[in-house]
């Protein structure tokens, strides 16, 4: 049976479309990352570091939702899951559940790993405050609203590790750092916990062994 040249074209643009929208989607479901310096809640599951995780040990990368953080993007109590994902097993929230990144206040470094590069809004970083309750679900009552690091990438699209030189605002004990990446072409931002133990102060230097991710950053 032979197709008539308005069949013909009606095909090859059926299937030009299809296949552009396969590849659109595919690019989209590429764009993921965590932080892995300090190491983040997802990651520290992935290492098994962290017990009873679910299946987030096998994509710490993608905890992607809505983005506009601080609004009203993602729900209280389900701040570090990204909304429920995984079956919101990161949303657990107790003074001991989670293994910890010895840190200190004052400059570090904090690097992303993107499993693959999308064009980048912005990053955005914050903290806990001094008073929080560690036994309560993270909340935006529970953190600091004004982040205490932020960069506009305008759109830029980043190389796959991407690093920050940040100041970690002055802290005691236990907190939950809550790093965001919102991607610049998507609705979409990526959101991470990370849990940290404060120890001192950084005031510079390489000297600092918590300014190294290999040399510490080290959980417990």
């Amino acid at each position: 049976m032979k197709c008539s040249k308005g069949l013909k074209r009606f095909l090859f643009s059926t299937s030009l479309v299809l296949g552009l929208s396969v590849v659109g989607a595919n690019d989209f479901a590429s764009a993921h990352g965590y932080v892995e310096s300090p190491k983040s809640r997802s990651l520290l599951c992935k290492e098994q570091v962290n017990k009873n995780c679910g299946s987030i040990m096998y994509e710490p990368q993608s905890l992607e939702g809505h983005k506009g953080f601080p609004g009203a993007s993602i729900p209280d109590g389900k701040l570090a899951s990204a909304g429920g994902l995984f079956g919101g097993v990161l949303d657990e929230q107790t003074a001991t559940r989670w293994s910890k990144n010895a840190i200190q206040s004052g400059p570090q470094t904090f690097t992303w790993n993107l499993t693959a590069m999308h064009s980048t809004a912005k990053w955005h970083y914050y903290i806990t405050k001094q008073n929080w309750d560690p036994n309560k679900p993270l909340t935006r009552d529970q953190l600091e609203l004004v982040p205490f690091y932020e960069k506009n990438d305008n759109g830029a699209r980043p190389s796959n590790k991407v690093s920050h030189q940040v100041v970690v605002p002055q802290r005691t004990g236990y907190h939950v750092i809550y790093a965001v990446w919102d991607v610049a072409d998507t609705v979409n931002a990526f959101y991470n916990a990370i849990d940290v133990q404060f120890s001192g102060m950084n005031v510079g230097g390489t000297s600092i062994s918590a300014v190294n991710y290999h040399s510490s950053f080290k959980t417990y």
